[in-house]
């Protein structure tokens, strides 16, 4: 059995955060997102930049993602 990659194991160098286009927001209230080359997912919070991100790899974000556009209450979908 091959053991799973940890989606935080990156360098924070290399994490280039962006912020949707759809914010219209400029006092710092979004939520920025840094997307890697093997499909892992930071979260980060633009107000407190220094602020511990998640991380996702790239099944848990395509979950997350399904869930959210679904409309699922609970994210459990």
């Amino acid at each position: 059995m091959s053991e799973k990659h940890d989606p935080y194991d990156h360098d924070p160098a290399d994490a280039g955060w962006s912020k949707s286009p759809f914010s219209g927001d400029s006092n710092g209230n979004c939520v920025i997102i840094a997307r890697f080359p093997n499909g892992d997912v930071w979260l980060g919070d633009d107000k407190n930049p220094d602020r511990p991100h998640l991380a996702f790899d790239q099944a848990e974000w395509a979950a997350f993602a399904k869930a959210i556009t679904s409309g699922s209450p609970d994210f459990t979908a």
